[in-house]
């Protein structure tokens, strides 16, 4: 039971830490940035961590889990706060982190349900919306949504399951706390430079006038943000940082997948197509984990972003929705066990980072304000795609050089 409370807890999570409904709007004051996604993700990600160090009894946990998905279910229903939700996604999280608890099975479910959740998280999304196009749901009224399903079934669940697995555990399995400074110093190094970041990437773009405004290229600052966070995290914990970093740099390449809002089995269809491949990712893992194998599927995702012309188009396009999920579930697991906080901030990554790394960014008539649009030229491309590849690579010597040269804790 406790491993099914890991994978729900888990999906839910994914689903919930990372919303475009934090929004932008509102220029570029001090209180606008306070509203933006930048600040949520980041308080999340400090509350994702920070449980996973300190709480240890597992029924502050299992409290703590039902109150998130509680917040979760209300938000869903009730009173719509996408940052409520993305905060109660980071505690779900780093409860999940403490009751995985370095086995490598729950760790691999925990990281498989996770990525589910994160990949997934539109798809659902558009189920909530089934004959609205997204890009119209931020302006719809409430008569005119429908009541959502997934998420507050999801939410009774991961209640029903977390209570029934807290009366079952066992108190003397938990790890111990993990209060090193270090491992705040990473957090806080993750965490305020994704926010400030996010910050930039809002000053420059409410500086532009209708039309492209300009090129962003200062997303690249993140990659040393990340490396410098695993390398100050104890013992081997900036493994996982650094597979996280290497997914958050491969996801900027892949390919988005466009389904008819009115194809509601297409979207339930794309749902089991990801589920599908990480699960047989994680399965892969856990039996012949090789960090560098993921890293090395990763690097051969990240290149076919050069396919761009017909019909080698068609290749980036599955390995985006095939392999890519498959290879960060084989990358994650590959690199457990892991403690809880190193695995939470590693989860966490790829949704730290709340703006693009290279993206030609502007206003339009069509789309959300802080919408951005990747330019397709040549040199882009190039800058993008190399960019992301190399990080990948500087990834699994990292990788490498802290399974070689520093011992676990």
């Amino acid at each position: 039971m406790v491993a099914l409370g890991v994978l729900l807890t888990g999906l839910l999570a994914g689903l919930s830490i990372q919303s475009d409904g934090i929004d932008t709007l509102g220029g570029t004051s001090f209180g606008a940035l306070f509203s933006s996604a930048g600040v949520g993700v980041a308080l999340a990600l400090i509350l994702a961590s920070g449980t996973a160090m300190v709480v240890r009894r597992h029924r502050i946990l299992a409290g703590l889990s039902i109150a998130a998905a509680v917040v979760i279910g209300g938000s869903a229903l009730l009173f719509q706060s996408d940052i409520a939700e993305v905060m109660a996604g980071g505690v779900l999280l780093g409860c999940s982190a403490v009751r995985a608890n370095r086995e490598r099975v729950r760790q691999a479910l925990l990281a498989g349900s996770f990525l589910v959740g994160l990949l997934s998280a539109g798809a659902v999304e558009a189920l909530h919306y089934p004959d609205v196009p997204r890009r119209y749901a931020d302006y719809l009224t409430e008569s005119d949504m429908g009541t959502p399903v997934v998420v507050p079934a999801l939410c009774v669940l991961v209640v029903v399951a977390v209570a029934w697995a807290a009366r079952n555990e066992n108190q003397a399995a938990s790890p111990p706390p993990d209060r090193d400074i270090r491992t705040i110093w990473a957090t806080l190094l993750i965490a305020i430079g994704g926010l400030l970041i996010d910050a930039v990437f809002v000053f420059d773009m409410f500086q532009s006038d209708y039309g492209f405004g300009g090129r962003w290229y200062f997303g690249l600052l993140a990659v040393p943000v990340l490396f410098a966070a695993a390398g100050l995290l104890p013992g081997r914990g900036g493994i996982v940082v650094l597979a996280g970093t290497a997914v958050l740099l491969t996801s900027t390449t892949t390919s988005g997948v466009g389904i008819s809002v009115s194809a509601r089995v297409w979207t339930l269809g794309l749902v089991a197509v990801i589920a599908v491949s990480v699960a047989a990712g994680a399965a892969l893992g856990l039996r012949w984990g090789r960090p560098m194998v993921g890293i090395a599927i990763l690097a051969v995702v990240c290149a076919t972003a050069l396919f761009e012309q017909p019909p080698l188009d068609n290749v980036h396009y599955v390995v985006s929705l095939v392999v890519f999920p498959a290879a960060a579930a084989y990358l994650y697991v590959a690199c457990t066990p892991a403690d809880p906080t190193p695995a939470t901030l590693g989860l966490a990554v790829p949704v730290a980072i709340t703006v693009p790394m290279v993206v030609t960014y502007g206003w339009t008539a069509y789309t959300p304000l802080t919408s951005a649009l990747t330019d397709t030229s040549w040199p882009e491309t190039w800058l993008s795609t190399g960019g992301a590849f190399a990080t990948v690579v500087l990834a699994g010597v990292g990788i490498w050089g802290l399974n070689r040269y520093r011992t676990a804790r």
